[in-house]
């Protein structure tokens, strides 16, 4: 089943984009950019692709897909200032080397495990240069470096070949994660990484689920999410119901847990982009989980829009998409490609990595009805000017304690363009 609202935001944003003129950004918000990665310093990272994790203590860990000591990528930190006025710090607690014996290219972000633990993957790099999984254990005594471990080598087989999206943490300490290539006829997996039972040991793979093509999902490109059931959500940036005799335009999945220990897990197709053109397709972030297990997404295609989708009202009833927002370009914001951030209030916060005045992105707020039934609104919160604010941000949001934090992949210092920045924003 299928709805579609227009807001009254987006019609006075489609006249003000033919008038030529620019709507304001949010009259409140204030951008700070928290650090700069300098092309002229590579060894700080370059090319802030991916989303910011949080961790303890308020320290903000994230990810470059080059630069580093090695020029393979880095993994870096953000402290917060321990006193008002000072900035943040920003440190590289892991290089990695150019060679393919190692993981290179960190296009996504970290997740946090107990103890600190970083995890994370890698595109390439490896032995069979088919991309790795690798644990950051945060130093024992102060000052002392980061101890970095590759737990999992892809061999490009049927276990999966580039890895992508942030990994998830299930509640036993196991990781689920998706490779965008191999399994059926190369359409990518979902896979799941077992701790090992003793210190020392290895971690161990089992393949969920390969996708198909068509009517199944093709090659996802984001991460997975845990609900509160155990069930895995995710999208597939192509696949479903074929379109105009191509591949379809994607889909989002779930994948339920087997009900006894070691057997198969069971997708559902719980929205397919072929089956309408409204909503666009080719969902490139994951989705986030609201309240009363309601998902929000957005598409990329054309402008791009953002979704939500209502779990049936009883079991094995039909999912229920609401197109809560769709994109116009210039002035507006084009092409979502990080994940939303779900703030107070149901208030949903995001990036395009296109569109605003000149063409590098925007931050959004959509904000919901005051009633059942009415249309959510847009708020541009912030326009990138490739200035000192930075540009294209690529990597979604984290919204904590009312602000929002991010990262864009290009930026500006005196001496040109730079490979990123780290910004936060109160809306």
């Amino acid at each position: 089943m299928f709805k579609h609202r227009y807001t009254l935001a987006a019609s006075f944003l489609w006249f003000v984009a033919a008038a030529g003129r620019c709507p304001a950004q949010g009259a409140s918000a204030n951008l700070t950019v928290l650090f700069d990665f300098s092309s002229s310093d590579t060894g700080n990272g370059y090319t802030a692709y991916a989303p910011l994790t949080a961790g303890e203590g308020g320290i903000l860990y994230g990810t470059t897909a080059l630069g580093g000591d090695a020029d393979g990528g880095a993994v870096y930190s953000m402290t917060p200032p321990a006193t008002a006025g000072a900035g943040w710090t920003e440190k590289v607690i892991y290089s990695f080397p150019r060679d393919t014996a190692d993981g290179v290219e960190l296009f996504y972000g970290l997740a946090v495990g107990p103890g600190g633990v970083l995890y994370g993957a890698t595109v390439q790099g490896g032995p069979s240069n088919c991309g790795t999984v690798f644990e950051l254990a945060p130093p024992s005594s102060e000052g002392a470096p980061w101890t970095e471990s590759t737990i999992f080598l892809f061999d490009c087989g049927e276990g999966g070949n580039a890895p992508r999206g942030t990994l998830a943490i299930g509640n036993r300490g196991q990781l689920y994660g998706v490779t965008q290539h191999r399994g059926s006829g190369g359409a990518g997996l979902v896979y799941e990484l077992r701790p090992p039972d003793t210190v020392g040991g290895s971690w161990t793979e089992k393949v969920l689920h390969k996708f198909t093509g068509s009517p199944d999902g093709y090659q996802p490109m984001a991460g997975i999410v845990e609900g509160p059931d155990g069930i895995l959500y995710g999208t597939t940036q192509a696949g479903g119901t074929p379109v105009s005799d191509q591949i379809g335009r994607g889909t989002v999945f779930s994948l339920a847990p087997p009900k006894t220990e070691g057997g198969e897990w069971t997708e559902t197709i719980i929205h397919d982009f072929g089956e309408t053109r409204e909503d666009h397709g080719l969902p490139l972030a994951s989705v986030v989980l609201g309240d009363s297990g309601v998902l929000y997404g957005s598409a990329f295609s054309q402008s791009g829009t953002v979704f939500a989708l209502y779990p049936p009202a009883s079991p094995g009833g039909s999912w229920t998409e609401d197109i809560l927002y769709a994109f116009q370009g210039y002035p507006d914001g084009s092409g979502p490609k990080g994940n939303l951030a779900l703030g107070s209030g149901g208030v949903l916060y995001g990036t395009t990595s296109a569109g605003g005045t000149d063409g590098w992105g925007i931050v959004f707020s959509l904000t919901p009805p005051a009633s059942p039934g009415g249309a959510w609104s847009e708020s541009i919160l912030w326009d990138f000017t490739q200035g000192a604010d930075g540009a294209i941000p690529n990597g979604g949001l984290l919204f904590i304690q009312g602000r929002l934090y991010g990262t864009t992949s290009l930026g500006s210092t005196d001496a040109g363009p730079s490979g990123g920045s780290v910004f936060a924003l109160t809306p």
